[in-house]
Formats: C-alpha cells, structure tokens, sequence
C-alpha cells in the first residue's frame, strides 16, 4: 500500500477500546479471543497509525475497581509513550446485572443514583485525560412491555440526569460536552431516544442544551431503515454533531458493527462527503471514529 493510503495521525482517525478488545462473545456463544488489555489496545492503534481512542470505564479497569490504579496508570503510560489523544469517553451502564432495567431511567432510585455517580467518577477521569467529548449510550434505557416502564416518567428521569451531569462538568471547570448515541432497539426491545431526531428533540428540553449533541452511529441509524448521511446533515444544521460512529450495517436487523463501507457501500460513500463538508464548513471537528467489533472468525492477528 502506498504512503498515500496508509493511515497517520493527521488523518484522526480513532477508535473505541472495546472495538479492537472485544473478545468475540455474542448471545449464542462465548468469546473466541483473548481479553486485550486497554494499554495493549493504545499501543497496537498507535503502530498501524490512529489518532486517538475512546474508553467506557470498565474497558480499562473492573465494575469493582478493584485493579483501577495499575490499570489507570498503564493505560496513561501508554498514551504519554504513544502520543494517542483520548478524543472521547464514555461509561458502561448496561453490563453489570444492576443496569437490567437501565442506568438513568431505572425504577430504582438508588440504581439512579448510583449509575450518575459512576458517570461523574469517570468524567473526572476523562478530563485528566483530555477527553472534549463524553458519549452517552442508554442501551438499557427502555423495555420490552409496554407496561413495565412509564416512559414519560423515564424521559423526566433522564432530563434530570443530563441536566445533572451538565451542572457536574459546569461547576468542576471541565471543558466537557456530552453526545448522546441513539439507537432503537437491542438489547432493549425498544431503547429511549431511539434516533437522531428523537435525540435532537430531547436536548431542546434540557437545562444546558449547549453542552448536549449528538453521537450517531451509522448501524443504529439504519437499523431504524434511516438515511445516515441525511441524519448528519441534519445534524450538522442543527449545530449538534459532537462525535461520529463509522461502522457497516446490512439493512434493519440487529445491530452487526461491520467494518465501515459493508452492507450499504453506497451509504459509506454519501457519509465521507457528509462528514468532509461539515469539516469544511468548520461544523465539525471531531474525530474520524470508527465503531465496528472485528468478527467473531478472526484471530488476534486479524484484529
């Protein structure tokens, strides 16, 4: 491959922890790689060019914190030796069994509670870091009855933990803007803010709608039969595209995280021409992410 072709930091591209350290697990069978440590990841991306990295808390370290110190500190070693920016971040609020009915809209207050405080530990983090962005997913933030969530009250509930979280980053200084990442479905039945137009919507009802956008992806995205490049676009006019997910997607079925380009090449090719006119038009200036979980075939080579 010519120099021409060959990724380099200029490029900024960058991509999540859990991406290339996804160990292959999926619902119908266990993994079918080796965990790969945070540190790891950061050095492996820097060798074959990558801007930057995103990370969920517990992609560095346990739910119980229990190695969070050693594992903060090599994965800090390895940005510093590296030169990898942290662009973004983000916290797990849809693994432990404690999320089984969400983070934010849970019915349980104290599991409320607890999952915005996990949120503005890491935020701290996050901002040692130099994070600009923090992404909020609310995989588990919805239901598979129709009855066994009042969703008005879940939107309220949620509008209170944005509006919380902004008063947070507020206050500490932090030069922080969340982004929220839509999707509809999986593994909720139905997961709240299930779109870039239900997203924008929502923002307008907080309290700091300045420090709230977006972070569409383009499998959740088409997984709703929506037009990705047509949802940036809009974003984009909307002055809320904060940070981008890049990954392929084959139609409405469940959610694949192909490498960016599979499934709808056509699609891939309108999202570059979205995206390198926001960047013209100076809307944008976030990173180049890509989202996509290498397949369950491959080897830790092929990662």
């Amino acid at each position: 491959m010519s120099d021409k072709y060959s990724p380099t930091p200029q490029d900024r591209f960058s991509f999540g922890i859990w991406t290339v350290g996804w160990a292959a697990q999926d619902v119908f069978g266990p993994a079918t790689r080796a965990p790969m440590a945070a540190d790891r990841a950061v050095r492996e991306l820097a060798a074959i060019g990558a801007y930057g990295v995103n990370f969920h808390d517990n992609d560095v370290f346990a739910f119980d914190e229990s190695d969070r110190e050693q594992n903060v500190a090599a994965f800090r070693k390895a940005l510093d030796e590296t030169g990898l920016k942290v662009t973004t971040a983000t916290t797990n609020l849809f693994s432990h069994p404690i999320f089984k009915d969400g983070g934010f809209t849970h019915n349980d207050r104290d599991v409320r509670r607890f999952a915005l405080a996990k949120v503005m530990r890491n935020l701290d983090l996050a901002a040692e870091l130099g994070a600009k962005v923090y992404v909020c997913w609310g995989g588990r933030e919805g239901a598979e009855s129709g009855g066994s969530k009042d969703v008005q009250s879940a939107l309220a509930r949620m509008k209170e933990a944005y509006d919380t979280l902004g008063a947070y980053v507020t206050e500490q200084g932090y030069d922080i803007r969340f982004a929220i990442e839509p999707k509809p479905n999986e593994p909720r039945g139905n997961i709240l803010l299930p779109t870039i137009g239900h997203a924008l919507a929502f923002i307008n009802e907080l309290e700091r709608p300045d420090l709230v956008g977006i972070n569409p992806e383009i499998g959740h995205e088409e997984m709703a039969g929506l037009d990705y490049a047509a949802g940036i676009r809009q974003a984009l006019w909307h002055g809320k595209l904060y940070h981008i997910d890049l990954n392929g997607q084959t139609g409405p079925r469940y959610d694949q995280d192909l490498r960016f380009g599979a499934g709808n090449v056509g699609g891939a090719f309108w999202t570059v021409d979205a995206v390198e006119e926001g960047i013209a038009k100076g809307q944008y200036s976030g990173p180049v992410h890509f989202d996509f979980k290498p397949p369950r075939t491959e080897d830790d080579a092929g990662v």
